[in-house]
């Protein structure tokens, strides 16, 4: 009894020494340290001051807004540029071509007088051979003059079209232009041969016709 009140006694006078940290704290196996309790350097990493934050002033943003306008400037002066050079492109190689060719509806000054060059010829056409085979090259005649001038066929228009269409312009006798023009479809398309009558019907019309281009070559030599 007396050994057991001895025993402690002395148990607490040791860690009256030692202290209640020293009694309780574990030791580090093999170093002998003692081990830091968990969270206790909270405190010492709170106190480190966070890193600096972008401060953003009115000349950034002015030096952005100046670089998006001079972006911009490039932009369109390079698209004004390329506008300019294309327009330059297109207009060399449209005086480089070939000129169009006139159209029905368009007038070639000198047509008239080209056309009654071959007038001759067209008389001694309708001259020859039967009068269906006669009336067919004399019209055959006519659309080879107005094409050799420089006039092209107009895809929606006959050739036989085309130059009614022509000689239109340069004020013909209608009627004349007419009584031809339908003396060769019909010596060109009907089952039937054409007479002498048909022949000397093509022949009044084709000298109305001359007369009106001599009268028309007539005007368009005034004019220049």
């Amino acid at each position: 009894m007396l050994a057991g009140a001895a025993l402690t006694l002395l148990l607490g006078a040791w860690v009256t020494a030692s202290g209640p940290v020293a009694l309780f704290a574990r030791q580090t196996p093999g170093t002998g340290t003692t081990a830091r309790a968990p969270g206790s350097d909270f405190e010492q990493w709170s106190n480190v001051p966070p890193p600096p934050k972008k401060i953003y002033t009115s000349s950034d943003a002015n030096e952005a807004v100046v670089a998006v306008i001079v972006w911009g400037l490039k932009l369109a002066i390079a698209g004004i540029v390329a506008a300019v050079l294309f327009v330059i492109a297109r207009e060399i190689f449209r005086r480089a071509g070939p000129a169009p060719a006139p159209v029905a509806g368009e007038r070639i000054d000198t047509l008239p007088e080209v056309l009654l060059e071959g007038a001759s010829a067209r008389v001694a056409e309708l001259q020859t051979g039967t009068p269906s085979n006669a009336i067919v090259a004399c019209w055959v005649r006519l659309e080879a003059e107005v094409a050799a001038a420089g006039f092209r066929l107009d895809a929606s228009r006959t050739s036989s079209e085309t130059t009614t269409a022509v000689l239109r312009e340069y004020d013909v006798d209608e009627t004349a232009l007419h009584e031809l023009a339908g003396l060769f479809r019909e010596a060109r398309f009907s089952a039937h041969e054409l007479t002498e009558a048909h022949r000397a019907r093509a022949a009044d019309a084709l000298t109305v016709l001359h007369v009106d281009l001599r009268r028309a070559a007539a005007k368009e030599a005034l004019r220049a």
